[in-house]
């Protein structure tokens, strides 16, 4: 019995189209009223209200500035110090552009200046008073003797392989012999 109603009950829902439906025209609402407009209650507006504010503002402002106890009246007096407060804003701003101008040519001239050779110090023997480690050879003593005398030694030892050479008396190019190995001290 169930699946019969199912059945009828979804073969219902299709057989149903549906209709589009068109807009609501209010349109014809006009003829229902023959020409009769609602009454309106309509306020007096905002306009009023500043008008009724401003007039007194404004005639308090004008009775203010013409002040007997000034020479010049509230308004010129308001506007000269604005004017003073623009003043010295522009007396500031052109000091501080002249200073980074300034600046700039300064980093000019010393990027492209060259570095001083000689430095003027006060106290120069400074410089030889110093620990006695890390001290660098020939940075105390001159070293000329020292180099000579190396020098020659070197010189005289290279003479003597160059003529081991020229005799074939090179010991590394000697054959190997047996009895070399008897006389050995490390040998048993």
């Amino acid at each position: 019995m169930q699946s019969l109603r199912r059945t009828a009950a979804t073969a219902a829902r299709t057989g149903r189209t549906t209709l589009s439906r068109q807009t609501r025209r209010y349109a014809h609402d006009e003829h229902h009223g023959h020409g009769h407009g609602a009454p309106a209650n309509e306020p007096m507006g905002k306009g009023l209200l500043w008008a009724t504010f401003w007039i007194p503002v404004g005639y308090g402002v004008y009775l203010l500035a013409q002040n007997a106890d000034s020479e010049r009246p509230l308004l010129t007096r308001l506007m000269d110090k604005y004017a003073e407060a623009e003043e010295r804003r522009t007396k500031r701003n052109d000091l501080h552009v002249r200073m980074i101008e300034q600046a700039g040519e300064d980093r000019v001239l010393f990027m492209n200046a060259k570095p001083q050779e000689y430095v003027d110090m006060r106290f120069p023997e400074i410089m030889n008073a110093g620990s006695p480690y890390n001290v660098p050879a020939g940075s105390q003593v001159p070293m000329t003797s020292v180099i000579e005398k190396y020098k020659k030694i070197a010189y005289e030892d290279n003479e003597r392989k160059h003529e081991a050479l020229a005799n074939d008396e090179v010991k590394g190019e000697q054959p190997f012999s047996k009895n070399h190995l008897r006389k050995s001290p490390y040998t048993v």
